[in-house]
């Protein structure tokens, strides 16, 4: 009798090792199958949105006495502006608030037109999962929802644990993107000026 419980014990135990390692490979799988939705997703919306903008054209960035961002709706989702980065073949939709997605980059605060928009996006596939190959002086492109395209070049980098209001605060910095790795806690801050 003992010697036939210690059979069962390990086989019980590869069992569960097995159960435990398919159900990884599972959620592995619908995670990866989500994100491909989402990136997907991303390139429909900007699709739609520059159909649905005048041509963009260069614009400046002058002061306003209304620094409201227009905000376009696509399938009940609003947008704030795309985001453009010519030398990584990128171009995302900016979602007009944060919040809990992160199938695409968000308005966390501020306006492109007064200088202090703050921009989340993650490393997720689709997004920014080259953050790491960043390099100061690269370009990005901004268009709001009127067809404006802004000009900035990134001015600094620098990594940080977490991120609130008073770490992306910066003077003189009129537009700020940071990105989550979603693998770990940490957060690049991209400062960006205007590129003249």
């Amino acid at each position: 009798m003992k010697q036939e419980k210690r059979l069962t014990i390990p086989k019980v135990c590869i069992l569960i090792g097995a159960v435990l390692l398919i159900g990884a490979i599972v959620t592995f799988a619908f995670w990866r199958l989500g994100i491909g939705r989402a990136e997907k997703q991303a390139q429909n919306y900007v699709n739609t949105l520059y159909a649905l903008i005048p041509e963009p054209q260069d614009a400046v960035l002058e002061e306003r006495t209304d620094n409201a961002m227009p905000v376009l709706s696509v399938d009940k989702t609003d947008f704030v502006g795309m985001i453009e980065m010519p030398g990584y073949a990128l171009t995302l939709p900016v979602g007009a608030v944060w919040g809990g997605s992160n199938k695409y980059p968000c308005r966390f605060s501020g306006s492109i037109y007064d200088g202090t928009l703050q921009i989340g996006a993650t490393t997720q596939k689709g997004q920014f999962e080259f953050y790491r190959e960043l390099f100061i002086g690269d370009t990005i492109l901004y268009t709001d929802m009127v067809g404006n395209r802004y000009t900035f070049e990134i001015t600094s980098l620098r990594y940080e644990e977490h991120v609130d209001q008073a770490s992306l605060q910066r003077e003189g910095v009129p537009l700020t993107l940071f990105i989550k790795n979603i693998y770990s806690f940490e957060y690049l801050i991209v400062s960006c000026d205007v590129q003249y």
